[in-house]
């Protein structure tokens, strides 16, 4: 599998995937804006990342571009289009007349499988229970491990897709929420919101002794939290 990264210059993030080819290329990608970088295995990152500082202008002209064309167009999932998975984006293939339905990482880019051809509802269904599976995984690894760092443990937890907020916290009840949308954002912002859910369980608003235990473990949680809001 080709290796992948999340680098970053002059404000401009991209993914750099490493591949048997023997000359840097960037691509802008459609609809958002996305940079993607491909370099030969051996090429030294800070070459690359050379190489990205000298075309910073014409990589933000040609984001200005695509996301002004793609603004208003609603995304139908179908090839050439892109996703996003913990910070990193895929191009989307679409193959119909599979054996099943199904979601895959394949080769850099995320391959939805349909077993007939299905509407672009039925497309975001399966990509969101994809993703759901994802994001439960992740949850799985990082939470027990941030409960056992603040002596925190909720009674439950779930995931839901939320469009005000990126997580809740149920003091009555224990329960935390956190947003599906969380599964597009790079691990490290999966984190902070579970550590300001977990916050919730000892302090129930956003006062000094809240920000407090955010800063005793983890005191890099206002970059995080900006990386949610861009």
């Amino acid at each position: 599998m080709d290796a992948e990264k999340t680098i970053r210059v002059k404000g401009i993030e991209a993914t750099l995937i490493r591949k048997r080819v023997k000359t840097v290329r960037v691509t802008v990608l459609p609809p958002d804006g996305a940079v993607r970088v491909t370099a030969p295995r051996l090429f030294p990152e800070a070459l690359v990342l050379s190489f990205l500082s000298e075309r910073a202008d014409w990589i933000r002209t040609h984001q200005s571009a695509i996301r002004q064309k793609y603004a208003n167009e609603p995304k139908r999932f179908e090839t050439g289009e892109t996703v996003r998975l913990f910070g990193t984006v895929y191009p989307l293939i679409v193959r119909a007349h599979q054996k099943k339905n199904g979601v895959s990482l394949e080769d850099g880019c995320v391959v939805l499988s349909l077993k007939t051809d299905a509407d672009k509802d039925r497309r975001e269904a399966l990509l969101n229970d994809w993703y759901r599976d994802r994001l439960k995984t992740e949850i799985g690894h990082a939470l027990p491990l941030w409960s056992q760092k603040t002596g925190l443990q909720p009674s439950a937890w779930t995931v839901r897709d939320m469009t005000s907020r990126w997580g809740s916290c149920n003091t009555a009840t224990g329960r935390i929420t956190l947003n599906l949308q969380l599964v597009k954002y790079p691990l490290p912002c999966l984190e902070y919101v579970i550590l300001h859910e977990l916050a919730h369980l000892r302090v129930h608003g956003h006062g000094p002794e809240f920000k407090a235990i955010l800063d005793a473990y983890m005191p890099s949680w206002k970059e995080r939290r900006k990386q949610l809001n861009r």
